[in-house]
């Protein structure tokens, strides 16, 4: 975290309530638009470039994806909660602890986790439902997108560490453009 903080921190206890919701939630919504989006336009692209067998393979991953997202999303929400009361208490140090913690914690079950899927891709595969005959496409989808949890889980932690900062526009700005720049 930056030394602005102590700016944010005093923003946050002294502007109008109405003035801080516009601030904050209009960029998280512009945010996860442009995620809706790309999801819809890479479905598209996957179904017209490799067929339904593609989406299917691409859907049967997908529960993967979103169990690490939502455990990041709560590790990064809880994080900025108490990083954000120990700012409120100015303990600026604790704060900067508390957000270490949970970078290494997702750090560290994320690389755990990823092994064991990268270790048993066929088991996994078929965990998590993948027929005889989508078997290779779920593998091959499994075996690229799974060493980028771990950079899916630091961003979802570290969005909401740089909207505790007091900039949720270049938060939003992060989301779209890491959105938009991964299939490049």
């Amino acid at each position: 975290m930056s030394a602005t903080i102590k700016g944010a921190a005093a923003e946050l206890g002294t502007e109008r309530i109405r003035k801080l919701l516009v601030q904050y939630a209009v960029p998280a919504v512009i945010a996860m638009t442009a995620a809706s989006l790309y999801n819809m336009v890479d479905s598209i692209f996957i179904g017209h470039g490799v067929g339904s067998d593609g989406i299917a393979a691409v859907n049967i991953y997908v529960p993967l994806l979103m169990v690490f997202q939502g455990m990041g999303l709560m590790i990064g929400i809880g994080c900025s909660v108490v990083a954000s009361i120990h700012l409120s208490q100015s303990k600026i140090r604790t704060a900067r602890l508390n957000v270490t913690q949970a970078m290494v914690f997702v750090t560290a079950v994320t690389l755990l986790l990823s092994s064991a899927i990268l270790l048993f891709p066929d088991r996994t595969a078929v965990l998590l439902g993948a027929s005889e005959h989508l078997l290779p496409l779920v593998k091959d989808y499994l075996l690229w997108f799974t060493p980028a949890l771990v950079f899916q889980m630091w961003t979802a932690v570290g969005l909401f560490v740089i909207r505790l900062d007091g900039a949720p526009k270049l938060a939003m700005w992060c989301s779209v453009c890491l959105l938009y720049t991964s299939d490049a």
